[in-house]
This record gives C-alpha cells, structure tokens and sequence, in this order.
C-alpha cells in the first residue's frame, strides 16, 4: 500500500500493522482498506453505489476519510463526477482540502486501490472495524459505571441492557431502511465536523428549518456546551416559554380558542437519550431570565392525580381575593413520565380527563371535590420517558381517549461527546437571558396572534392537507391526531419569540418541520402499524423476535389457518412499513428468508 499523508494532524495515527504495541493502544481500524474504499469510489460510479450499500462515511477510523468520503457522495448526489480533479475543486471550496491532505492526498487513494471490483469487500472490513470499536466504547461506559463507588447493580444491569439492544438495532439498520423515515435534509447541528465527536444516531434527524428565529439560535448557541440533543433542548425551551408567556396571548382555530400551551415527551435511552441534560440546559438560561417563575412554586413534579394538579392552581375562595392576582402558570416536569402514565391508567383516576382540560386550556374542576377548581389555568408539561417503557406503556384505549395526542413525541439521543465539559459559560447564559427576560415579558403583553397572508396560505395550501391526511391509519394516525390545530400552537410560540404577534412563513414552516419530526419520533418508537388486526399481530411476533426475525415457517405457525397468499400479503404488507426487512440468514443448506425489525 501507499505511504500516508505527511500531514501534522495525523502524527498520532499508527497503523495496525505498527506491531503488538500499537495493536494494544489503538482501537480497531484497517487504514489501507479505507484508502482502498475511497480510492475505488474515485475510479468508479458504480463502486459509489457498492460501497453505500454495506458501509456509513462515518465508519471510518480517520476523520479526514470521512470528510472525503462525503464529499465523493455530494458530488455523485449533484450529479457531478467524483475524481481526483473534481473533488480536490470540491473540497477546496469548501476550505476542506488541507485538512484531507492536499490533492496529492487523492491522487494517492487512486494508487491504493488494488483492485476496484472488491470495494464491497473493502468497505466490509471497515464497517466491521467500525463496529469493533463502537463494541469497545460500550464496554468501556458500562466498565466506567460499573466502577463508581456510588453505583446501583439494577441502574447498571438497566444501562447495560439499553447500551446492547442500541448496539443490536444499530447493527442491523442500514440506509435503506432509515430512508423510510422522513428526516429531512441534513442538519449542521447534526453533521460530523472536524474536531467534533458525535456518536451514532440510531433515530431520525430533525429538518435544520426547525431551529428557526431566537428559539434556534439560542440552540445554535447552547450546542456546543452540551451533550443534550438540539432538538430535545428545542422542545424544552418551546414548552417553558409558552408556560412563562402565560394565558393572555392565543390564537382562534375555528371557535376554539388555543393558548400558548406546548406538550412534549423527550423519549431517549436512559444512558444516551440526555433528557434530563436537555432540561437543565434550556432551564439554566430561562431560569435566569424569570427566577420569579422558575422557581418550585411554578415548576412542580409529580403529577399523583387530577386533584393534585389542580391545587396547585386552585381558586382563592377568600373574601378579600383579587382573581387578577393569581398566577395559574405551571410548567410541568415529570422526569418519570412512565410512573405518571401507569396512574392515569388507574381505574377512577381523574388525571387524563384533567390533563386534556388543561390542554385545552379550560377551568379544571373535580368531580370528587366539587369545591376544587381552577379558573383559567395555563398549564404545560414536559416528561421524559425511555423507549421502552413508551412502547409498552402506549395502549390503544389510552390512545383512543385523546390524553397522549396531545404530547409532541420528541426522539431523542446523545449528540455529542464532552467528556470534560463544565456547560456554558457565565457569560454566554448572562447574554442568551437578557433576550429571554425582553421576549418573554413582551410576548406576555400580546392578545391575539394572526398570520401574515403568505403563513396563511402557506397553512391552507400545504401543512393542513399534509396533516390532515390520515390515510396511514393504526396507532401513528390516533397518535398525531391534533397535529393539524398543533402546528398553529407552535407556528404562534416561534413568533412570539420572535418579538412578533403575526406569524410569518418561516414560523409556520419550522412548526410543520416540528411537527413532522413528532409523527417521524412516533414511527420510529412504534411503528407505521395499518389498523389491520393481523399485520399488527405479525409486527408484534416480529418485534418479539428480536434480531433473530421471523421465519416463513414461524409465519405460518402464527397463522395456522391462512393461506400461502394471505400469508405473503401480510408479509408485503408489513415491509411497507417503516423499519421492517426482508433478509437471508445462513444456514447448513438454503439460506432461510427472515423478517426482522430494525427500526
């Protein structure tokens, strides 16, 4: 193989072959197979499609490969040829082309290749390296948690399990199947960047027009402090702020009257979903902001029941009490949320007939206690909940009595590496408050939010048909049933933030944008299930399976009394859904075609 670049950035990378001693302090990689893989894309289109189809650009062991890498698939995605000539001209405009090594640099991939009709192959060995060290890396969290002092058995069993099942399910998607998820164009705050660690995003990614006016810049500005995920510290800082603005300002969706009251669940792994980073990351500037409505008084946890949300903002039945001067605003935080579900489950409980009152924004009142109730209340609630239990806690009657709908499902993961970070500076907070504390007192001041003629046309024409459309059916259609009224909530909680009381176009498409990322969390969690009873019994056997997947022979097992075709139509039935594949497993004899699920 060819010499290395003489670059000073790569004075720390060894190779493999260095000897026993370089084996044992560098993680597993296989440089001359990644210079083999780009040195074949470089020689042949068809190589490009090859070598996409088995590996990710972020598989490489070397940054400056996967900065190649990428480029060679901008140019093939443009249509434009991808060569040494080209995509030195493209990585120059780019002020990439010194960090990769020169165009000599490229030239020098070329020479590597020995042979292109095995760039498959090529790009097989550094997948499998790649998985090798992400292995290493979750060995080396658990071994890390483990250790400490302070650890539970049962928190690290937990943590354990969430890190293999990640590790499975990362394992057995590829490209192919997260393109069935619509995620959008890619996003700066997501992308791999030189000198960035992002680890590998097992879920959807977040259209970049959802980080729109202040609300999104102030995630720009937070990002590079927190290992949270933008779009979770997004969600936090969209439910706070329309719980701080308070009642006053609304808009009208037919004869309903919607207040500035955003819901979100962060769902995410308790060992890299980052929600509870999330909070703190968006409450740090907030708090600093209105320490007057951050405080425990306007932040309660623990949502027990309906009449206990509603003492915190019941009616002052004094004599000498001025209603004017209560403050019903709440923001809610439930890092449990699984716990407060399983209550609302409870037979008799009042918690779900009052949590959709509270949406609406309407009195609260207690049929146990007639005497307990809450005039014009404004309540919002953020809660964090795993996967799994979101999966196994989202039932259709719960669905069908119209609580859960009224949360935004906001998947969400780790998306950076900082291991030394202390968080943002004094600074930093001290600044991103002092816009806060004039945004949100002035937003308070607004009635009546309208839309400028092209929001509105904007809404008619496109996000009201698209959200509208409940074609899809089952468990996804009964989940974002509100989407359509929702986007206008969220469309009037980006304006008000950004000192306007008229929504414009781009407040309305970063609300669809958000909206869409919620429907795409919920297809990933819980699949793009149709309401037929046997397709979703099949999901379910398929799901139950694991990585194993399901045999035809199982398949007919299931359905003892169907025929072969009705089998086959369930079976195509169900790979049209989102995350679920067809495959060959190796057996002694003919390999044996298995569904699995991989979302």
């Amino acid at each position: 193989m060819t010499a290395e670049p003489s670059r000073p950035q790569y004075d720390n990378v060894r190779s493999l072959h260095g000897g026993p001693q370089a084996r044992e302090t560098i993680p597993p990689q296989d440089l001359d197979a990644e210079q083999s893989v780009l040195g074949a894309m470089l020689l042949s289109a068809a190589a490009i499609d090859d070598v996409a189809a088995v590996m990710d650009p972020a598989d490489h062991y070397r940054p400056a490969h996967e900065t190649i890498h990428r480029a060679i698939r901008e140019l093939q995605d443009q249509g434009q040829p991808a060569d040494p000539i080209t995509l030195a001209h493209h990585l120059d405009k780019r002020g990439h082309l010194a960090r990769v090594g020169g165009a000599s640099y490229l030239h020098t991939l070329v020479q590597a290749v020995p042979t292109v009709a095995n760039a498959e192959y090529y790009a097989e060995i550094v997948r499998d390296k790649a998985e090798r060290r992400l292995l290493i890396e979750t060995g080396t969290r658990i071994v890390q948690a483990a250790s400490a002092p302070d650890a539970d058995a049962d928190d690290i069993r937990s943590a354990l399990l969430e890190e293999v099942s990640e590790f499975t399910a990362n394992s057995t998607m590829d490209e192919e199947d997260l393109a069935d998820t619509p995620t959008g164009p890619p996003n700066p705050l997501y992308d791999p960047h030189p000198g960035i660690r992002r680890p590998h995003r097992p879920g959807p990614t977040p259209h970049p027009g959802v980080f729109c006016g202040w609300v999104g810049e102030t995630v720009r500005e937070l990002d590079p402090t927190t290992e949270a995920d933008p779009i979770a510290v997004l969600a936090n800082l969209l439910s706070a702020a329309g719980a701080a603005i308070g009642r006053r300002p609304h808009l009208m969706v037919g004869n309903d009257r919607h207040p500035t009251l955003i819901w979100a669940l962060t769902i995410g792994p308790t060992s890299t979903g980052r929600k509870g980073s999330a909070t703190s990351t968006a409450r740090r500037v907030l708090a600093e902001a209105l320490p007057d409505f951050f405080s425990p008084e306007h932040t309660p946890r623990g949502l027990n029941s309906g009449e206990g949300l509603i003492e915190y903002v019941k009616d002052d039945d004094s004599d000498d009490a001025k209603p004017a001067s209560i403050d019903k605003r709440l923001w809610v935080l439930e890092s449990e949320y699984a716990v407060t579900m399983s209550r609302g489950r409870r037979e008799g409980s009042s918690l779900p007939g009052v949590l959709r009152q509270a949406w609406d924004g309407d009195s609260l009142g207690s049929m146990v206690r007639e005497s307990l109730k809450a005039t014009n209340p404004h309540i919002a609630i953020l809660g964090h909940i795993t996967p799994d239990e979101f999966r196994a806690k989202m039932q259709d009657s719960e669905m069908a009595g119209g609580t859960y709908n009224r949360f935004l499902p906001i998947f969400c993961h780790r998306n950076l590496i900082l291991p030394g970070s202390r968080g943002a500076s004094a600074d930093l907070v001290s600044t991103l408050a002092a816009g806060w504390r004039t945004v949100l007192t002035d937003a308070a001041r607004v009635d009546e939010v309208k839309f400028s003629p092209d929001a509105w046309a904007l809404y008619c024409e496109e996000v009201y048909p698209a959200l509208s459309d409940d074609a899809t059916g089952g468990v996804i259609a009964q989940f974002t049933a509100r989407a359509a009224p929702y986007v206008q909530r969220v469309a009037m909680v980006y304006a008000l933030c950004d000192h306007t009381n008229t929504i414009a176009e781009h407040h309305m498409r970063a609300a669809w944008h958000l909206l869409n990322y919620a429907r795409a969390s919920a297809i990933h969690l819980l699949g793009n299930i149709t309401g037929n009873l046997k397709v979703n019994k099949l999901a379910d056997a398929v799901r139950a399976a694991g990585a194993n997947g399901l045999t035809a022979d199982q398949i007919r097992r299931l359905f003892k009394n169907t025929s072969r075709a009705e089998r086959d139509r369930l079976a195509a039935e169900l790979l049209d859904q989102p995350g679920y594949v067809r495959s060959l497993r190796p057996t002694k004899g003919r390999p044996t075609t298995v569904i699995s699920y991989a979302g």
